[in-house]
């Protein structure tokens, strides 16, 4: 008889358990339908629907800003910059961008009105507004994605290129890549090689004369050999010693595309014996190097082979700062010298 009514008892629990959870339910979503009609703005849903079954298609991603368009594309050697050369694009941004259009949700509605879209930033850049649009298309011209990112100090806003309409989103856990910056797509460090390596250092700055950096073993650090003078500071030598292995272009295009006459030089020569040799060179605005390698010896020729598959290829643009660190006048390593007129 206890038994039997404990069973009851329990069975009458189950049942207002489920009854209440039933209400709580029903109120969640009349909560929903009531703050959806009270706030019509809002939003919800993936801004690029069926990606993640789509984007295996994918050919072509076209960027394009007011300042500039880049244009990625799958080649026979993999995905590439094809306005740089076909230089090889980095796969972990390619996934950066599959997974943030992925995660990408709207999450209110914003103005239709066209002449508030400078507000949000998604003016369309064709035109020289400040959006930027992203494009990926698949080996038909069909376009996966077609939309115009605004991104503010206030959010993210989103809009197609043919609609005024225009939305706040959320992005996920992975944010979409820096699309302003070309240099992020690419790996853009030249030399694959540690400072240590580096023996002697000789710099022909673009004004005054040269000079030479130089150790005896990897442990020892640089000074200045030639001409026999007492530096500023240890430190500032063994930056611009092992500056060269230490770059990190802005830019990049097929070495050919960049001419003109060398302004400044550096030569670093490494305990092994293989020498590098770096030219600046001023062209379109900007300041560019290019690298050679070349073996002091036969055993060294593969060494020299392998850096040259790497770089001899390519000319990279600095920035200005990276270009005065790299060949800096002799002036600025000495105490109390002030540096030579130009």
């Amino acid at each position: 008889m206890t038994t039997l009514l404990a069973e009851r008892r329990k069975g009458l629990a189950l049942t207002f358990g489920l009854a209440a959870l039933a209400l709580v339910v029903i109120a969640a979503i009349t909560v929903a339908i009531e703050a959806r009609s009270s706030r019509p703005d809002l939003a919800s849903g993936p801004v690029v629907p069926g990606l993640s079954e789509s984007i295996g298609g994918a050919q072509r991603i076209i960027v394009t800003t007011a300042d500039a368009t880049y244009r990625i594309e799958k080649t026979e050697r993999g995905w590439a910059m094809r306005d740089r050369g076909d230089y090889p694009v980095l796969a972990s941004r390619l996934q950066q961008l599959t997974d943030g259009l992925e995660q990408l949700h709207f999450q209110r509605r914003m103005t239709s009105d066209a002449s508030k879209h400078e507000r949000l930033g998604v003016t369309d850049p064709r035109q020289g507004g400040r959006g930027i649009m992203v494009q990926v298309e698949d080996g038909r011209g069909a376009l996966l994605v077609n939309l115009i990112f605004g991104v503010e100090t206030s959010g993210t806003y989103v809009r197609r290129p043919d609609d005024d309409q225009t939305w706040a989103v959320r992005e996920g856990e992975t944010h979409l890549p820096p699309f302003r910056d070309v240099a992020s797509w690419l790996d853009l460090r030249p030399l694959d090689m540690e400072a240590a390596q580096l023996a002697r250092v000789e710099i022909q700055p673009t004004v005054g004369r040269a000079y030479i950096l130089g150790r005896d073993t990897a442990q020892a650090g640089f000074g200045i050999v030639s001409p026999p003078v007492q530096p500023l500071a240890q430190s500032s030598v063994q930056e611009v010693a092992e500056k060269l292995t230490q770059l990190s272009p802005i830019d990049v295009q097929p070495a050919p595309a960049i001419q003109g006459p060398a302004r400044a030089r550096v030569r670093a020569t490494t305990f092994e014996g293989i020498a590098i040799e770096a030219e600046l060179i001023d062209a379109d605005g900007k300041t560019w190097v290019k690298l050679v390698a070349r073996a002091a010896t036969p055993e060294q020729e593969q060494a020299a082979l392998a850096i040259n598959t790497r770089v001899a290829g390519w000319a990279y643009a600095l920035s200005t700062e990276e270009a005065a660190a790299l060949a800096p006048p002799l002036s600025d390593l000495l105490p109390g010298v002030a540096a030579p007129a130009p």
